[in-house]
């Protein structure tokens, strides 16, 4: 079948390293611009997840203020390529974990091992609105900042679904060693 083999694929451990080692190496250098700024100023997830069209704009006051909003402008068009690393780290950790767990692939976690690369594409949608919006730094479209904020919210509870999965299929795992 061929699910069988791309899970088998994800489920090598060189796909989990080489994707990981990645997926840490943008995270990484993403938090290279906050540690940049000054204490207390948001980061970017604080500005995904502005909702409101007052805090979007209190948010790139601050950045302007303190001189990272170049930075963070720079780091969204890079942060086009993280969702790609991210998405084959988690998905292929899962399958990795799972086939130890449980062996052959069950069409629920056909289904989970889908979410990091869903929440991928999410994260490209949600980067292109906040570089849409923050191509005018004056004023923001209040529906496309809560628009955006929507998207990630998304994307971050894919991310957390697969991440529970994860731990789920750890444990399993950890249980049938100890029986």
């Amino acid at each position: 079948m061929r699910l069988n083999r791309v899970v088998g694929w994800l489920a090598k451990w060189q796909i989990v390293l080489a994707s990981g080692v990645l997926t840490v190496a943008f995270m990484v250098f993403f938090s290279s611009a906050d540690r940049a700024a000054p204490q207390g100023t948001p980061g970017i997830i604080q500005l995904e997840l502005a909702f409101s069209e007052g805090r979007f704009s209190g948010i790139v006051g601050q950045w302007s203020q303190v001189g990272t909003l170049r930075v963070q402008q720079r780091n969204l068009w890079i942060d086009l390529l993280f969702p790609f690393a991210y998405a084959l780290f988690l998905s292929s950790l899962l399958a990795w974990v799972a086939r130890r767990s449980c062996g052959e692939p069950s069409t629920r976690l056909i289904a989970l091992l889908s979410l990091p690369f869903i929440a991928g594409l999410l994260d490209w949608i949600e980067n292109a609105f906040l570089l849409l919006l923050l191509r005018d730094v004056i004023s923001f479209a209040a529906p496309l900042v809560f628009l955006a904020s929507a998207v990630s919210l998304v994307k971050w509870t894919l991310i957390l679904v697969t991440v529970l999965a994860i731990i789920y299929y750890i444990l399993r795992r950890a249980l049938e060693l100890v029986r």
